[in-house]
């Protein structure tokens, strides 16, 4: 068996541990039987816990921007698509089975992670996202933003909303609501320091 393919079965043996009952004390004995490898060899081809979840967060993150740059790509109205992808970001997240487990059962490891959360976002996105930015741009289509400020805000902003749910938010129309009045909160802010809006 190649490398890869090797990797890819440890990885997903781990979702599958995750997903059934968050991190276990015996977490890599765990994926290691469930991948049918040893401990050693799963060390070798993926690492220790932080490298789990970092590469199961990484695969996560490749697919949700792959999402995100097709939509992108065909968007007509930017603050409806930008609404769309900040409450399926943040639904996905509140209904993933592994987030979800780990949240319930172990917060720390949340929390200790949080901050490797917004470079591999970056990593990940920027390359894939910022083009396709500031070409909208170019053709009036989006704002003329930094993609580097929209994609870390964006990160904080689902991020924030994942984790911390509130009564208010709970389902798809409360969030729609809540992320459009964000939306025209900063827009009469930006509105008014750039001298459009009105007193």
């Amino acid at each position: 068996m190649r490398g890869n393919q090797l990797r890819g079965r440890i990885l997903e043996a781990a979702a599958q541990v995750l997903r059934e009952g968050g991190p276990k004390p015996r977490l890599i004995t765990s994926i290691a039987e469930r991948a049918g490898v040893s401990r050693p060899t799963l060390y070798k081809y993926v690492g220790d816990r932080d490298a789990i979840y970092d590469a199961l967060l990484r695969i996560e993150l490749e697919r949700v921007v792959e999402e995100i740059a097709t939509r992108a790509e065909g968007s007509l109205s930017p603050r409806d698509d930008y609404i769309d992808v900040i409450v399926g970001l943040t639904l996905e997240a509140r209904n993933h089975p592994a987030l979800q487990a780990v949240l319930e059962k172990h917060p720390e490891i949340v929390a200790s992670h949080l901050p490797r959360v917004l470079p591999i976002v970056l990593d990940i996105a920027l390359p894939r996202l910022g083009p396709i930015l500031e070409a909208g741009a170019r053709v009036g289509r989006w704002p003329e933003i930094d993609p580097r400020v929209a994609i870390t805000w964006t990160t904080r902003l689902t991020t924030a909303m994942a984790v911390m749910p509130l009564p208010e938010d709970s389902g798809e129309a409360d969030l729609r609501r809540e992320v459009g009045a964000l939306l025209d909160v900063t827009q009469s802010i930006a509105a008014r320091r750039s001298g459009t809006g009105t007193s």
